[in-house]
């Protein structure tokens, strides 16, 4: 049995060339830090797992994990560099659930976000103008909502203490101030608890070994003591699972460091000119932001069609909504017409991102063998081996029984393309963290 390499390390099938990637999920802003590491922000969704171009990218990058009993995870490197959700891995689905069969919605929503520049250039055009004022409208009613407004403050005062450690002497490693970053806007987004409260939980619990913790979160209240069952209603089911991506000991530490109270009232200081670099960023990225959320209409409307009626946030203006459907089925019709059309894969053992710390339950599994030729399931405890054999059909990774076309993979350690000097909203475009999409729109 070949071993994984250490470290980070890249996936290419041999037969087709195509890497295993992780497309991350939706952003609304791009930001630096100051220490030369590039970070997204705005994080609203979980990422998704394809085969693409192999262009050494981070989006192509993984690692091999085994923090947890049995599991042998190949887990992504963005994810967990780029992202506010703790680590993700491959997992495999292969039960008779409707859920979990291919994914033919997301996978073309998907398809059209990679469409090539000159495709993108003829399809623009049937976009209407009245969903770029929809657009702008939601995002202004958005802005005025105290709950927007709340999370905005929360990631400016994240981004604005990054700077202010990393102006101290000696400041904190770039991976310290990652998970600082990654807590901060964490907490913004509802997805962990305070400091305060998490050491709470931890003291009444008796543990933080996240893996234990893991698995006293998922215990059923009515099963836990009552200290830790009332530590437990501290927090939200969310805040719960985000806990366990957060690096709770290098908080602490950093908390009780004793440059934290001079970083404190320079973050105060720094917190204007942030809130304005943040403000510019996001405008900036409003294109990107409409044509992917136009990309997943056009994909509902593929998927569902006359089935389900489609409404738009305001419900005021119910023949623009027409209009705007109508330009959504040319959009579709045309993008047919250059060869983009929904994928159809036919295997039920078909793979996703998942959370590193979440059980498997029945029909799913997250380990993996690797032989030196072949990727399958390192356990029949959950799924039976012979149906996991990572196979790239039409693009696409799904599980099948060995000896077929598409199933012979090369996984070798990364070496990072060293960066241009001065990383720019272009160079994180090109990372392939975007894709096609962003290179057609110039970002």
């Amino acid at each position: 049995m070949t071993s994984y390499p250490e470290g980070n390390f890249t996936i290419v099938n041999n037969e087709t060339g195509r890497a295993l990637r992780v497309r991350l999920g939706k952003t609304k802003d791009v930001s630096q830090h100051h220490a030369g590491t590039v970070y997204l922000q705005y994080v609203t969704e979980k990422p998704f797992l394809q085969l693409g171009e192999a262009d050494n990218s981070p989006a192509t990058v993984w690692w091999h994990n085994t923090s947890h009993e049995d599991s042998r995870q190949i887990t992504s490197y963005a994810v967990g560099e780029y992202q506010n959700i703790g680590d993700y891995c491959v997992w495999m689905d292969a039960s008779t659930n409707s859920q979990d069969v291919f994914d033919a919605r997301a996978a073309f929503e998907n398809r059209l976000n990679d469409l090539p520049a000159d495709v993108h250039g003829r399809l623009a055009p049937l976009i209407p103008a009245e969903w770029a004022a929809l657009r702008a409208r939601q995002r202004a009613d958005r802005a005025e909502s105290a709950w927007f407004q709340k999370q905005e403050a929360f990631r400016a005062l994240g981004d604005a203490e990054q700077e202010a450690w990393a102006e101290q002497d000696s400041p904190p490693s770039p991976e310290d101030l990652a998970a600082l970053r990654s807590y901060r806007y964490a907490v913004a987004e509802g997805a962990a608890p305070y400091l305060g409260v998490m050491n709470d939980v931890v003291k009444a619990f008796g543990t933080s070994d996240p893996a234990e913790l893991a698995v006293l979160f998922a215990t059923e209240p009515k099963r836990l003591d009552t200290s830790r069952r009332d530590a437990l209603s501290l927090l939200s089911p969310e805040e719960r699972e985000g806990a366990l991506g957060i690096d709770w000991a290098t908080l602490n530490r950093l908390d009780a460091d004793s440059r934290a109270s001079k970083v404190e009232a320079r973050t105060r200081e720094l917190l204007p000119a942030v809130k304005e670099r943040r403000a510019a960023a996001a405008l900036a990225a409003h294109p990107m932001e409409d044509l992917r959320k136009w990309h997943y209409y056009c994909a509902f409307r593929k998927a569902y069609g006359d089935e389900v009626v489609i409404r738009f946030a305001d419900n005021k203006d119910a023949t623009r909504d027409k209009r705007i459907v109508a330009g959504l089925d040319a959009y579709v019709a045309a993008a047919a017409k250059e060869g983009i059309v929904p994928p159809v894969i036919a295997s039920n053992a078909t793979t996703r991102m998942h959370g590193c710390g979440v059980g498997r339950g029945e029909g799913s599994t997250y380990g993996w063998a690797y032989d030196g030729t072949y990727i399958y399931g390192a356990d029949s405890k959950t799924v039976p081996s012979e149906r996991t054999y990572w196979t790239d059909e039409d693009g696409y990774l799904v599980g099948k029984p060995k000896g077929g076309p598409g199933q012979t993979w090369s996984i070798k350690p990364w070496t990072p393309t060293k960066p241009p000097e001065g990383i720019s909203r272009t160079d994180i475009a090109l990372t392939g963290l975007f894709g096609p999409i962003g290179r057609a729109l110039g970002l």
